[in-house]
């Protein structure tokens, strides 16, 4: 197992969830998640994060991988987020369930 990069289809995961993220765009944040994922985030919780986010991914971001921690069933992936503007910085934490995302926090 490689512990410097994460699986393709997380990484593809991850990418759809900022993508999303930057535009607003619920729907597609939906697409890549599980039932508990769906549940757990209501548009409106997303819409906050996307007003506060978007801003600042709109002029550029990049993330750096930490690493990958297991906790029951999940698979949890660890990134930093970083922004052009050179303010706060953030941790995104994203757990999986198989190919589905369970939950991502972004704190």
């Amino acid at each position: 197992m490689n512990l410097t990069t994460p699986p393709q289809n997380v990484i593809d995961c991850l990418q759809i969830i900022l993508d999303a993220t930057a535009s607003g765009n619920y729907e597609l944040f939906t697409t890549v998640g599980n039932s508990f994922h769906k549940a757990g985030i209501t548009k409106q919780m997303f819409e906050g994060v996307s007003e506060q986010l978007a801003p600042r991914m709109e002029k550029g971001y990049s993330i750096t991988y930490f690493g990958r921690l297991q906790q029951n069933v999940f698979h949890i992936y660890l990134w930093k987020l970083s922004f052009e503007d050179g303010g706060d910085e953030f941790v995104a934490r994203m757990a999986m369930d198989g190919d589905k995302v369970a939950g991502i926090l972004i704190a």
